[in-house]
């Protein structure tokens, strides 16, 4: 089990995050485009300033629909946003597995689920100064892509300031 530190930019016209380590070093961050009709960003390592994933949202959807791309854009997973009354829902398909993402999203409090299996968690560090938030990675074979899941599902849910939905 691991354990990171979310941090996302306060004042910034794009979505920017930075992850850190258990030892509050940067590890990964995120970069978006201002201006993108396909909301493109760029998941990359601190280390060596490498791509290692693209979000980018597809297009005429009603609800949000994102893939997840890697480094040579060769489609990883789809991240889809579901119609429902009461909750919001998420659904993850990745090669031939499906993710369920429970929670309160609002509130940035959620877990994600690989079958029955619970994967990553994630809550929201009230008393601090812009969202931040601990995830914790059950599984660390497949820590990054977690990491890159939990960043693009808030970026899904909580894009208020920039209204660039189509």
């Amino acid at each position: 089990m691991k354990h990171f530190y979310l941090k996302q930019k306060v004042f910034s016209l794009t979505d920017r995050y930075k992850v850190f380590d258990e030892n509050q070093n940067v590890v990964y961050y995120v970069k978006s485009k201002v201006f993108s009709i396909h909301r493109k960003m760029k998941f990359i390592d601190q280390s060596n300033d490498e791509v290692i994933y693209n979000f980018k949202r597809k297009l005429f959807y009603i609800m949000p629909n994102y893939l997840m791309l890697d480094a040579n854009l060769n489609q990883i997973a789809l991240v889809k946003r579901k119609f429902s009354f009461f909750r919001p829902k998420v659904f993850v398909e990745k090669e031939g597995m499906n993710f369920n993402i429970e929670g309160d999203y609002f509130a940035h409090s959620f877990q994600v689920f690989n079958g029955m299996e619970e994967v990553a968690s994630v809550t929201k560090k009230w008393l601090s100064w812009g969202d931040s938030y601990q995830i914790t990675i059950h599984d660390d074979k497949n820590d990054v892509f977690y990491l890159a899941l939990v960043i693009l599902i808030d970026s899904m849910f909580h894009d208020n300031k920039n209204k660039r939905h189509f």
